[in-house]
């Protein structure tokens, strides 16, 4: 049985904006998941018969980008508010990474790749 699809309500996703969060991604037919930490800078909410698809706009926890990028909530797998800014390398210092990676991810990052 697959686990049913994260959703996303308005009022949910608005109480994200402005916090930093950990996010697991994943896609369709991609059994990978990708976890990920991001500043919540902005929302865009479906509008049922306009714009069927809400997203965040999100800036890296790295600052490796100048301006949002977007993270469409169908592609959330979960999301978590992180209030402590050492908890990224804490958490992720126990989520098993793949062979590839492990090794390079210093404390405080929060991206795998």
């Amino acid at each position: 049985m697959s686990k049913p699809p994260f959703q996303l309500d308005p009022a949910t996703a608005l109480a994200f904006l402005g916090q930093t969060v950990l996010v697991e991604l994943r896609w369709d037919g991609d059994d990978e998941m990708l976890w990920r930490c991001y500043h919540i800078v902005g929302v865009v909410l479906p509008v049922p018969g306009i714009f069927e698809h809400g997203y965040f706009l999100i800036m890296p926890f790295d600052g490796s980008e100048d301006l949002p990028l977007e993270v469409y909530f169908d592609s959330i797998n979960a999301i978590q508010t992180i209030r402590d800014r050492h908890a990224p390398g804490k958490l992720l210092e126990r989520v098993p990474l793949p062979q590839v990676l492990q090794g390079h991810a210093k404390e405080g990052e929060c991206s795998h790749a």
